[in-house]
């Protein structure tokens, strides 16, 4: 049986005529009469004498009316629910994120979806681009907050902004002195990187070959916060990107931009493809985007 044939079951049993159910319900009465000869077909039993114009309950309908009710009424309450669930953001949203983003760009986007949806539920993970990837695919995730490009058939990308990488440098530099810098300045400069386990180290790994001003790698951190206190030790310079800049209070360090040419990594965020994007997803992405256009200009 379904919940169709409930409804019309309990019209006809509370109009006392399948014509007057008709009206009530905004149904042609051929339908109903239809689907409750499948309901008693269903249930092996008779559930309306038919009196004339009228009909009367049998025992078997008698003993359906009232579990009919109430089957109809929990229907009602789980629409009910879901409806102010959606309405007023409640339900779960489990969003990924590489770590050379999390901690700059998740905090004012997940403070302003609290703010909206105060009821959510959210499950926040920081981990690699691939195995991020392999969650958005396999469903344990809903999205990823990470850098294009990312190859993979059941993943799509969708790019909120555009960040600049900048190069930092101890305060005692003498990089420092122009305010900008160039690339052929790191050429002769020693290196902090970030590990090629990352997608960033990588890309600015590449970036560094392709533009041939590779100096001497010194040091390899796999944390952003260990490579700042080595810039700030002097042991070399390194290139982050520039929300690294902004949430950086030491004055042991400068950030100086490229006067030109200068690498910059797209933000975006991943999904399974063919899944749908929910009230919440749909609400963070706006609100990463809306973020990251008041930090980035």
């Amino acid at each position: 049986m379904d919940i169709q044939q409930l409804r019309y079951f309990v019209g006809v049993a509370e109009a006392g005529s399948i014509s007057r159910a008709a009206v009530r319900l905004g149904v042609a009465q051929p339908t109903i009469s239809q689907q409750i000869r499948r309901l008693e077909e269903r249930l092996g039993v008779s559930l309306f004498d038919r009196l004339g114009r009228g009909v009367s309950l049998t025992e078997s309908g008698s003993a359906l009316l009232p579990r009919a009710l109430d089957v109809l009424e929990r229907m009602r309450g789980i629409e009910s629910e879901l409806i102010a669930e959606v309405e007023g953001g409640g339900g779960r949203l489990s969003i990924g994120a590489i770590p050379t983003m999390a901690p700059y760009m998740l905090p004012g986007a997940i403070a302003g979806l609290r703010r909206a949806y105060p009821g959510c539920e959210l499950d926040i993970r920081e981990d690699l681009t691939e195995r991020l990837i392999e969650r958005i695919a396999d469903g344990t995730l809903d999205i990823g907050v990470m850098s294009t490009p990312v190859d993979h058939p059941l993943i799509e990308m969708r790019v909120v902004a555009r960040e600049r990488l900048v190069v930092v440098a101890s305060s005692k530099s003498p990089l420092c002195d122009a305010g900008v810098i160039s690339l052929a300045d790191l050429r002769t400069e020693a290196a902090v990187t970030l590990h090629e386990m990352h997608c960033l180290g990588r890309q600015i790994s590449e970036f560094c070959s392709s533009r041939r001003v590779a100096g001497i790698v010194s040091c390899r951190m796999t944390q952003i916060g260990t490579l700042l206190e080595f810039v700030r030790m002097g042991l070399g310079v390194s290139i982050v990107p520039e929300l690294v800049s902004r949430r950086d209070g030491s004055k042991g360090r400068r950030y100086l931009p490229f006067n030109r040419g200068g690498p910059t990594r797209e933000i975006a965020v991943a999904m399974r493809k063919g899944r749908s994007i929910g009230r919440l997803a749909s609400a963070f992405i706006d609100g990463l985007r809306s973020h990251l256009e008041a930090e980035l200009g």
